[in-house]
């Protein structure tokens, strides 16, 4: 009986990104019992083998698919390539046609055109370096590990929190966070404090805040909700200093080197570098250009700043270039501009978990620009 690789490669997929139900874990473990499906499970992990694989297919076209992984190689190991992506359509359909060719020729090139065009949307997950100097990843999965400092390091529902050991020997010890592009991670620090980091962030922090001031280290976007204290809270990006007293706000570095602090409740301090502290107040953003020391104070509506983390695309009047910044940290694609994107306002509201054909489509009937996907990218006109 000829199998159905639609719905192999759904389950596999389903597998590796660990959204299996019970009932599909049944019917995977009923799918594995083919031997020839479970040889490909079991090498689709395998990062030479998968390599291989791409190399010695050339006629179906593997490279737009490879394109896509190829994004994703600078942040995560390249055994997890498959929980990113759905890439793992195409990888799968590379080792099975080459086991069994002879059966699936004209469903695989029907597969192989469907699943260049599917880029997923981000999910959980990070990297954390610990002071050790392990690195562990973090993904759907829980986990519990001792960090050799004495402190215990827990992941459940989406959160890295910690349970201190002996603070003398961990007072001086640092954990980084990483999370890469298409990727989010919540962490609760040593002192209470909630902070969410966006796709391609990192936060550098202490195990245990010990000194006179809790002092971080940002790059990316992350929302904070700092516990009060009589510690200042301090986070340093690009030069400048944001000083803390209890309060809930949100920080933004760009690539165009600018740093975008928008507060949401209490009271703030914004320093930076050769400027006097400046104190901005609930529903206020400071915009501060690092290359040309400018700084904007300006009211904003807080809601689209904080969007990213009700899991939306929200913007008013946002200039386009700014916008495709951000669905580029979150899919995990490239925009090569061909017109001035700035000048280019957009109004938008779309879930997180829209297909980006959709949303490239809802970009293209709300402006005059066309974008042509082209090797991996979009060129926009």
């Amino acid at each position: 009986m000829k199998l159905d690789l639609h719905r192999v490669v759904e389950l596999f997929r389903k597998s590796f990104s660990t959204s299996l139900s019970d009932a599909e874990k049944e019917e995977l473990d009923e799918t594995l019992q083919d031997g020839c499906l479970k040889e490909v499970y079991d090498q689709l992990s395998d990062e030479t083998f998968v390599l291989d694989k791409f190399r010695e297919f050339e006629e179906y076209s593997y490279k737009p698919a490879f394109n896509k992984l190829k994004i994703y190689q600078r942040h995560i190991r390249m055994s997890k390539w498959i929980a990113w992506g759905s890439s793992i359509a195409a990888i799968l359909i590379l080792v099975f046609v080459l086991i069994r060719p002879w059966e699936y020729h004209d469903e695989v090139q029907e597969l192989v055109e469907v699943t260049q065009h599917i880029i997923p949307p981000g999910s959980n997950a990070a990297i954390l370096k610990l002071a050790d100097g392990r690195m562990i990843e973090i993904g759907e999965q829980p986990l519990e590990l001792k960090d050799v400092q004495g402190s215990v390091v827990k992941y459940e529902n989406g959160r890295l929190s910690y349970s201190s050991g002996e603070e003398c020997a961990i007072k001086e010890a640092y954990n980084e966070l990483v999370v890469p592009v298409g990727g989010e991670c919540h962490v609760l620090l040593d002192d209470g404090t909630d902070v969410w980091l966006n796709a391609d962030s990192k936060l550098k922090y202490p195990i245990v805040f010990s000194g006179e001031s809790r002092e971080v280290i940002l790059s990316g976007e992350a929302y904070f909700n700092v516990t009060k204290s009589g510690q200042p809270f301090v986070v340093n990006i690009d030069g400048s200093k944001i000083r803390v007293y209890g309060t809930r706000f949100n920080v933004k570095g760009r690539s165009q080197k600018t740093v975008e602090t928008v507060l949401i409740e209490g009271k703030i301090g914004f320093k930076s570098p050769g400027r006097d502290e400046i104190q901005v107040v609930p529903g206020e953003q400071v915009a501060y250009n690092v290359g040309s020391g400018d700084i904007k104070v300006e009211r904003v509506d807080v809601q689209y700043a904080t969007a990213w983390l009700n899991n939306v695309f929200r913007y008013r009047d946002k200039p386009l270039d700014l916008v495709l910044e951000d669905i580029s940290t979150w899919y995990g694609v490239e925009f090569e501009a061909r017109t001035e994107l700035a000048r280019i306002e957009i109004t938008m509201n779309l879930s997180k978990e829209t297909p980006i054909d959709e949303v490239i489509q809802f970009l293209e009937e709300m402006t005059d620009c066309k974008f042509i996907k082209e090797r991996g990218h979009y060129i926009v006109k």
